[in-house]
């Protein structure tokens, strides 16, 4: 009888497995305008968007985030499908110290890749999905929680050192 319970208990175990959950995720670094915050935006195989925004209030205390999440479902498989058709290769980072930073990480189909990069470096069709999905973040059906977990690559950078003197 004990072997019985040992065998069901490891097949529900296995039958409960499931793979790592798919998500795509922008972050977008220091703005030349330092009134604009750093945020993260989160999409994932349930329909959900999490939205990360930096409290630019509470400088003083050291960098400080708001979480949110979209009261509605989104539409991942379509978004899903256009990086897969346009963000299949590396793009080459260039330090451009007069820019905006940005960063697009996901994992889809088992593959987990992630690019630094700046607009200009985008192609047309690129940069339309990078905005698109930044334009998430002006879902007016955002509930705020306490914490969602999202890439610190970007979101706890330091402003960039200004380049050199000329000599």
């Amino acid at each position: 009888m004990k072997l019985i319970s040992i065998i069901m208990i490891s097949i529900l175990l296995l039958s409960c497995h499931k793979e790592k959950q798919e998500y795509i995720e922008v972050s977008l670094g220091f703005s030349m305008n330092p009134n604009k915050p750093r945020i993260g935006i989160l999409i994932n195989d349930r329909d959900s968007l999490y939205v990360c925004k930096e409290d630019l209030i509470s400088v003083d205390n050291g960098i400080k985030y708001k979480y949110f999440k979209s009261t509605q479902k989104i539409d991942f498989a379509s978004y899903k499908k256009r990086i897969l058709n346009s963000f299949y290769d590396s793009i080459q980072f260039k330090s451009t110290p007069d820019a905006q930073p940005r960063q697009i990480n996901y994992y889809l189909n088992g593959k987990n890749l992630k690019f630094r990069f700046y607009s200009h470096e985008l192609s047309k069709r690129q940069e339309e999905i990078i905005e698109d999905l930044i334009l998430l973040k002006e879902d007016k059906r955002l509930k705020e929680i306490p914490y969602h977990k999202f890439s610190r690559d970007l979101l706890d950078s330091k402003i960039p050192n200004p380049p050199p003197p000329p000599k």
